[in-house]
């Protein structure tokens, strides 16, 4: 069978299970194989996404912010083993943090996103440049610059306020004028949040239906995770990334080899199936977005999502596998079934050695609903929808996501245990409380 045929039957089934929300673009040498877009881009208006909706990229940005900085260093307008004090003066231990830790995450320096009051408040108030360096600027440092990684937006916010300083330009302009416009990328910028972006699409969360993921204050993410883009516009950037057309090959080659661990400057380099990938994820405010890029075999996967709860760096790998010729994981159909009994298994089942996480059963208007954390433990609420029922197990298959609740049954028609299976193939039991 031929990869467009694999990544097709893939395709038809996930979409047919509504569990794709977002844009796909996938080539292999640079010949595009899938660039589809797949539920809405604004539910409210039933605005469909295409090819070419934007989104929100999150730390897809970084990326973007790391380039920059090679080409003032090309342009001798600054030296990547500068110390950040010579552009940031009167920054507290400036003489011993350099450009190239920030680019690498090495500065020791704290990451605001990670401050306890960051998600609850401070992401949804205005703020500005400056004083997002005022938060952290004066705070211990966690190790000594350049001994250790710790992922950290910090160290790309100072990135930022040394591109404007360097370049006597706004960051959003920098990135566009550099970097956007000489490779026909129209539709990438700087989103602050005021600005009407044509074509735009929501960021969404789940519970029970779509609903509006948390608000976040576009005013200060910059060059930490501030840009929008869509699939055609990185598969562009992904094209330049192979040429000197916007950096030397020397300095090109610099940026993208890893430096503690698998980072290198805005990118992550690891072993992918086997295979050297370059790639980096991104999130915010509903949007999740994964970028691959098997630079020996040239193939690349863009998934640019407005849904937070799509396992978007689970799918590219399955894609990714499609394309290598590894079996991926296919979800099962949803064919719904009737099923009567649905009091008997409400409850709540606590997974084995891991108490911590619940799988919470309920009943509303007559549907069974599973409520479960994800990502940074954040709850969901998903519809059960019964599609297999016999006497020693009954299967349902949750609503948005390839997740499946297998109930198996003693001989006596009793609930034994639950096999839960989520979207990343993992397997757990768990028994009801």
């Amino acid at each position: 069978m031929v990869t467009e045929e694999r990544i097709g039957r893939w395709i038809e089934r996930y979409e047919g299970n509504n569990y794709l929300n977002g844009t796909i673009l996938v080539s292999d040498k640079d010949n595009i194989l899938l660039n589809k877009g797949f539920g809405m881009a604004n539910w409210e208006h039933v605005v469909p996404n295409k090819p070419d909706t934007k989104f929100r990229i999150g730390s897809l940005t970084k990326a973007f912010t790391s380039l920059a900085i090679f080409q003032l260093h090309e342009e001798k307008k600054l030296n990547i083993h500068d110390c950040i004090g010579k552009y940031l003066s009167n920054y507290p231990q400036g003489e011993k943090i350099t450009i190239y830790h920030c680019l690498t995450n090495t500065t020791g320096i704290p990451n605001y996103t990670s401050f306890p009051d960051f998600w609850s408040k401070s992401m949804r108030l205005p703020s500005t440049l400056d004083r997002v360096i005022d938060s952290f600027k004066n705070l211990p440092l966690n190790f000594e610059p350049g001994s250790r990684f710790e992922y950290s937006s910090s160290g790309y916010t100072l990135l930022t306020a040394i591109i404007e300083t360097v370049s006597d330009m706004s960051y959003g302009d920098y990135i566009q004028e550099k970097i956007c416009r000489p490779l026909g990328m129209y539709n990438t910028g700087c989103d602050d949040g005021i600005k009407v972006v044509s074509n735009l699409a929501s960021g969404y969360s789940f519970w029970e239906n779509p609903i509006h993921s948390a608000y976040a204050d576009l005013s200060f993410p910059l060059g930490a995770y501030g840009l929008y883009s869509t699939t055609e516009d990185l598969f562009l950037w992904d094209i330049a990334l192979k040429s000197s057309q916007l950096l030397n090959k020397e300095l090109m080659e610099k940026m993208l080899a890893p430096n503690l661990g698998s980072y290198a400057c805005g990118w992550m380099v690891n072993d992918i199936l086997g295979k050297k990938c370059v790639h980096h994820w991104g999130d915010i405010s509903g949007f999740f977005s994964d970028f691959l890029r098997f630079v020996d075999e040239q193939v690349t996967i863009i998934f640019l999502s407005n849904m937070a709860v799509t396992p978007v760096t689970h799918l590219t790998k399955e894609i990714a596998k499609l394309i290598f010729e590894e079996n991926a994981s296919l979800a099962l159909p949803i064919e719904q079934i009737s099923f009567t009994n649905i009091e008997s298994i409400t409850g709540k089942y606590l997974i084995e050695n891991d108490k911590n996480t619940v799988l919470d059963i309920s009943i509303k208007q007559g549907e069974l609903y599973l409520t479960v954390p994800k990502m940074y433990g954040v709850l969901y609420k998903f519809k059960l929808i019964p599609v297999s029922h016999n006497s020693s197990k009954a299967i349902f298959l949750t609503e948005m996501v390839n997740e499946q609740l297998i109930f198996h049954y003693s001989l006596s028609g009793e609930i034994e245990n639950v096999e839960y299976k989520d979207f990343n193939d993992k397997k757990y039991i768990a028994f009801k409380e």
